[in-house]
């Protein structure tokens, strides 16, 4: 159930019972020339509506922006700063508590380095200010990696992100022409970062099936709601 659908005595009501409340965090972003722009936001929002069906949890309407870096320069690219993700995400949050939430998940489908750390500081924080309240925070893709395929040169726009999306999304999903490849700058800080990924993704993204990507969606769907079931108890 999407938080925001509810009336604002319906919302009243669903929290007196304390549910899971899960913050889908996406981000708009280039994926080459086969993915749309919306895939960081499509996957977590996805994944969030189909555990918090089973969880009798709540959706908070989604934040589709992030922290980009290396991607930044790339047309579509659309990012807020690093300290104003851990803001808008920490001030996102502090609005739930205020309103009874004490059980909250923050998806993220965005898994840049620098962008979870700022969602981490943002759930510290929360943490901190207010110790009975309970914060889980991870990208889908920390559950994905774990699908049992070989994943090794997969990344961003890759095979798995590709599969995904033709599950979720076929209508927006183009059939890669090659596989993307990865370009190391080492340990060198350059201004045009995004050169690392000359045809905007990284991996085998040609091989993409959407059966594929509806098995793990799946997975991931499932391993969260362990999760969730393992670090809040009964949640329903």
């Amino acid at each position: 159930m999407r938080l925001d659908e509810l009336s604002s005595t319906e919302f009243k009501e669903r929290m007196a019972s304390r549910p899971v409340v899960i913050l889908p965090v996406g981000g708009t972003e280039a994926h080459g020339a086969h993915l749309p722009l919306c895939t960081d936001s499509a996957q977590p929002e996805m994944v969030a509506d189909a555990v918090a069906e089973r969880i009798g949890g709540l959706v908070a309407p989604p934040l589709r922006y992030a922290f980009h870096s290396s991607t930044r320069n790339m047309p579509g690219t659309l990012t807020l700063g690093l300290e104003t993700t851990r803001m808008v995400v920490q001030d996102i949050l502090e609005a739930l508590v205020q309103n009874g939430a004490d059980k909250l998940v923050v998806l993220s489908g965005h898994a840049g380095s620098s962008h979870l750390v700022a969602l981490k500081q943002a759930c510290a924080d929360i943490v901190r200010a207010h110790p009975d309240v309970r914060v889980m925070m991870l990208s889908d893709y920390d559950l994905a990696k774990d699908y049992p395929i070989d994943q090794k040169g997969d990344g961003h726009g890759g095979k798995v992100e590709t599969s995904r999306m033709m599950a979720i999304a076929p209508e927006l999903t183009r059939k890669a022409e090659r596989e993307g490849r990865y370009v190391s700058h080492g340990f060198m800080i350059v201004a045009d970062p995004e050169t690392s990924m000359p045809s905007g993704y990284v991996g085998a993204a040609h091989e993409a099936d959407g059966e594929l990507g509806r098995k793990i969606n799946e997975y991931i769907v499932d391993r969260l709601t362990e999760e969730i079931e393992r670090s809040f108890g009964g949640v329903r």
